[in-house]
């Protein structure tokens, strides 16, 4: 009878032992990532990328890198519409991507401040869940640009 509850133990030991040993990122989009320069590398901004109502995922900008009280003070110049010269912080860049499997993330769209245009927007996740692939596109996800953003510690 001992020796039944010490397996027992063991096991439920060895279980919870493995589960702590499981990415706690769970495949999972939400958080913030960092955003990098194409030209020189360094990093650009902050984006929050959340869950919201109805499964979909969208991003904001939350800093603007280097953290300074210019880069703070940012519009968007080149945005149209009703986004046109709104600050930079808290401008929803990603909005409507959806979970199409663990890694993949689809349908969405993507501004880019820079010269104000809206791409159709696909993320892949790494297998890790350190790194995302963000494909902007006009027509097909094959001719657009993708950019790696690291998840911010």
């Amino acid at each position: 009878m001992i020796k039944s509850q010490h397996k027992i133990l063991f096991r439920l030991v060895s279980a919870l032992i493995l589960l702590a040993a499981i990415p706690a990122w769970g495949g999972e989009l939400a958080g913030l990532w960092t955003e990098y320069n194409d030209d020189t590398g360094n990093p650009e901004a902050l984006i929050r990328i959340e869950k919201v109502a109805g499964g979909s995922y969208e991003g904001k900008i939350e800093r603007v890198l280097p953290d300074t009280a210019e880069n703070a003070a940012l519009l968007c110049t080149n945005c149209t519409s009703n986004l046109h010269n709104r600050p930079l912080l808290g401008l929803r860049i990603l909005s409507g991507l959806k979970r199409r499997d663990k890694l993949t993330f689809e349908e969405g769209e993507i501004i880019d401040p820079d010269d104000g245009k809206v791409y159709r927007c696909n993320i892949r996740l790494s297998e890790d869940g350190n790194t995302i692939e963000v494909t902007g596109y006009l027509s097909f996800n094959w001719i657009g640009h993708s950019e790696i953003w690291r998840r911010a510690r």
